[in-house]
């Protein structure tokens, strides 16, 4: 089979001098190798392995990685059932494993820990599978390496680096084409299965007075909640693009009305809290008004 060459990217402020922490890079490379090898001995039924190879690159404010995958064979009688699992040619095999972690990735980023309400096998290779009111159709290998509790850690492993300070975001490129991105507010949503329960999400309507904000909007703002200080990230676009466009000033103790989700999970043993801000209704500036230093 051919080579295919794709990339990841790790971007943010921390990364400007193209330098990673290898205790955080090396399990995230070790994370992605699992998830091909995971992916290609599914679908080959165990008939052919994956060989992952690294050149590094990097670019102002980011550390990017190509890698060059490739499924070999060890008998070449198995040929043509590869090809059956990754695609009509020889040329689209190796480009569809990319597309097929892409897939993997974006159904974890969109559900998380959530499991479906319904599977549905409809043929040809296809599940169709129920989420409340979502409905998503998904290749049956990529759905059942998502089930599997170590392919779900080495993808963790791979994502973990966007808890850290300074590190925003993860893509996967195939021939300069993003596959798949995620920031870091999404970070959580990888978590695997087992390493941690879904105890409550919820929506709600609430006043938010602003102690702290950053206009990178990947991070965190910080705001009173009556007598609790939260940490929250701003998830809602038009105001992000008004931030960004600098179409409107914040003042220490602003009040923001929002629409805010409250997600809380058990992590070994531990229970935590994660908050995002879906959409900001309206922005009500403080009687007294001090201006932030940036």
């Amino acid at each position: 089979m051919p080579k295919t060459n794709f990339t990841v990217k790790y971007d943010g402020e921390s990364l400007a001098n193209h330098e990673m922490d290898i205790a955080l890079l090396a399990p995230a490379l070790m994370g992605i190798q699992k998830v091909i090898d995971a992916l290609v001995i599914e679908s080959t039924s165990g008939e052919y392995k994956a060989s992952l190879k690294m050149k590094g690159n990097a670019k102002a404010g980011s550390i990017e990685i190509e890698l060059i995958t490739q499924a070999i064979s060890n008998f070449q009688a198995t040929k043509d059932l590869v090809l059956g699992f990754f695609g009509t040619s020889e040329l689209t095999a190796s480009s569809n494993i990319i597309a097929h972690i892409g897939a993997l990735l974006y159904l974890i980023k969109k559900f998380g820990r959530k499991k479906p309400d319904k599977v549905e096998d409809i043929g040809d290779g296809y599940s169709r599978l129920y989420f409340d009111s979502e409905i998503t159709i998904i290749n049956n290998h990529v759905y059942k390496i998502y089930n599997n509790f170590e392919v779900r850690e080495a993808i963790y492993k791979a994502i973990k680096p966007l808890e850290a300070e300074g590190i925003n975001s993860f893509s996967i490129s195939d021939d300069s084409k993003k596959v798949f991105e995620v920031d870091k507010e999404y970070a959580s949503r990888f978590i695997p299965p087992n390493a941690t329960e879904l105890m409550l999400v919820n929506e709600e309507e609430s006043f938010l007075q602003i102690v702290k904000i950053s206009f990178n909007m990947n991070n965190k703002w910080q705001f009173t909640k009556g007598d609790e200080t939260i940490n929250a990230n701003i998830v809602d676009k038009e105001f992000i693009k008004k931030v960004q466009n600098r179409e409107s000033s914040f003042y220490d103790g602003d009040i923001l009305h929002v629409i805010l989700q409250k997600e809380q999970y058990q992590e070994k043993g531990k229970l935590k809290t994660n908050y995002s801000v879906l959409k900001v209704l309206n922005h009500e500036k403080a009687k007294v008004q001090q201006d932030f230093e940036f």
